[in-house]
């Protein structure tokens, strides 16, 4: 038993930033090749790798989902945690709805029906990060039941729907258990996707990875990089939105 523990804790070598990171990154090119191809032509790259990349942008959401629920745990504030989703909430909703707005023929776009009733993915972290301190909170189970029901139907309207909340509660709820957090994950994953539409063993594998470096590489600690990274994290969504926008409002001037 020893030497099986010693053997997995060898295996441990990712650390938070670093996991951020490489979330960041393949969302940042998976989403640029997507949503560009109309104008680049698909940058000429081999089909397969264009797949590639395009297919692992989807291990960036259940990262940050996880780090929502490691957040609540770590932060020194969680007002000031909830204030800061907020308001990357109400900042990226701007990007959000031109970028999803644009169209050739109408470049300049802003659909204030989709800023009402679509919210962007960090909306859904906010709503996760609301379940956890509900269901953390000291009031009757019956309340806070109706809480986490109203913080997953607000879900509706995100993103993610009511499935992004769900996961988060369940990273944390399961925090000290990861084969049973992991076995959690996989079934909402099932579920979500045959809700979405039906199963698809691609993007089932894709959504698992995340998953699985989380319980066997993943070692807890913050990381190495400059504090600015902090900051980065979470301008970086709203950011690399707005600059798919820009180009393509560029191309179509």
């Amino acid at each position: 038993m020893t030497s099986k523990m010693t053997y997995l804790d060898r295996l441990k070598i990712v650390d938070r930033d670093l996991l951020k990171w490489i979330a960041l990154f393949f969302m940042g090119i998976g989403h640029f090749l997507l949503y560009t191809s109309d104008e680049f032509h698909m940058f000429g790259l081999p089909g397969p790798l264009l797949r590639f990349f395009i297919m692992m942008e989807y291990i960036a959401p259940p990262i940050f989902f996880f780090f929502i629920a490691e957040g609540y745990r770590y932060t020194r504030s969680k007002k000031n945690y909830f204030l800061r989703l907020l308001v990357m909430t109400l900042v990226t909703q701007i990007p959000y709805v031109l970028f999803h707005s644009f169209s050739p023929e109408h470049p300049v776009t802003f659909d204030p029906v989709m800023f009402l009733t679509n919210w962007n993915v960090i909306a859904t972290l906010l709503l996760g990060l609301a379940a956890i301190a509900i269901w953390d909170s000291a009031k009757h189970p019956v309340l806070k039941a109706a809480g986490i029901l109203l913080c997953c139907g607000a879900g509706w309207y995100t993103e993610w729907g009511f499935f992004g909340v769900l996961f988060i509660l369940s990273f944390y709820l399961f925090r000290e258990r990861p084969w049973i957090r992991f076995a959690a994950y996989e079934l909402l994953l099932l579920l979500y996707l045959l809700c979405m539409g039906g199963f698809n063993w691609p993007l089932f594998l894709v959504f698992s990875l995340p998953n699985v470096i989380i319980v066997l590489f993943y070692n807890g600690k913050k990381g190495r990089f400059p504090t600015f990274s902090k900051y980065f994290f979470y301008c970086f969504y709203p950011a690399h939105l707005f600059l798919v926008y820009l180009v393509k409002l560029a191309y179509h001037a």
